[in-house]
């Protein structure tokens, strides 16, 4: 109870319990006060006891009063602790269950509600995954595949998100039939801005890979590469384009040569002159002629 509930609470008791003694002790001096001689009721008496029925209805008043709001209380805090179990059921259904990142639901819906700006999308496969779940396990591919996802999105920038791609069990079902989770082993990123952001971004996520590979003992026996492809995100684009899009591009870099591949579309290069350095470095990190 609260400390001014209970005051209030003790007072009326206290009240109470002190007119009945001395109700009793000034027995005699209360009739001759209610009652005088050869009248029936007295005014006092009429006063005492409208006060008395007062008293007495106001308490039972208060203590059901007090009921009800303990009630609401405890209804409202029950409601609160639902409500914050479906905004946890909410945040784990876009969170992927392996890697600990967002899902490809999240991805939908950010590209749905993304500002009507050019944005570049990226997907990523990582290269030879498979044989970790084959040779090493399924929790080994786990552990993998989460160290990754970690680390990038561990140095992700503003204006810069990543997300792990669902895997279809109807579509190349026995090529992914290794994972034990939907989710295997690529990634997309949304990059706000022109080509070059994008660009610069899989050279520089490329360089922490490296890192990542040469410093962490959970890599000891795989090495990181990956082939992806880099396409724009128009304003106007609807989820179903970008995607559709995001494939295409991506069908085109895993037919190119072994190595580090990746697609984008070169003839918007000539837009980026004064970022030419740029461009020249991604070529050769991504083994591009």
């Amino acid at each position: 109870m609260e400390p001014r509930k209970l005051i209030t609470s003790l007072g009326v008791i206290l009240t109470t319990i002190t007119g009945i003694i001395l109700f009793f002790t000034e027995f005699d001096k209360i009739k001759a006060f209610f009652f005088p001689a050869g009248i029936a009721i007295s005014v006092p008496l009429y006063v005492f006891s409208l006060l008395g029925i007062g008293l007495l209805v106001f308490y039972s008043v208060y203590i059901f009063y007090f009921k009800e709001v303990t009630s609401h209380k405890k209804t409202k805090t029950e409601l609160e602790n639902v409500k914050a179990l479906l905004l946890d059921s909410e945040r784990m259904r876009l969170i992927d269950f392996v890697t600990g990142i967002a899902n490809q639901e999240k991805f939908k819906i950010d590209i749905q509600n993304r500002p009507k700006e050019l944005f570049h999308l990226i997907l990523i496969d990582l290269d030879g995954f498979g044989e970790i779940n084959k040779k090493q396990g399924f929790q080994k591919g786990d552990e993998v595949i989460r160290t990754i996802a970690q680390e990038l999105f561990g140095r992700m920038r503003r204006d810069e998100e990543i997300y792990k791609r669902d895997y279809k069990l109807e579509n190349n079902f026995m090529k992914r039939i290794y994972r034990k989770y939907t989710g295997g082993d690529e990634f997309i990123f949304l990059i706000k801005g022109p080509q070059y952001e994008a660009v610069g971004f899989l050279a520089r996520i490329q360089k922490q890979l490296e890192e990542l590979n040469a410093e962490s003992p959970v890599f000891s026996n795989y090495k990181i590469t990956f082939h992806g492809a880099i396409v724009p995100l128009y304003p106007s684009d609807t989820f179903e384009q970008a995607y559709d899009k995001l494939q295409r591009g991506f069908v085109q870099a895993a037919e190119e040569s072994n190595g580090l591949r990746v697609y984008w579309d070169k003839t918007e290069e000539d837009t980026f002159v004064k970022y030419k350095s740029l461009y020249d470095n991604a070529r050769r990190i991504f083994k591009i002629q």
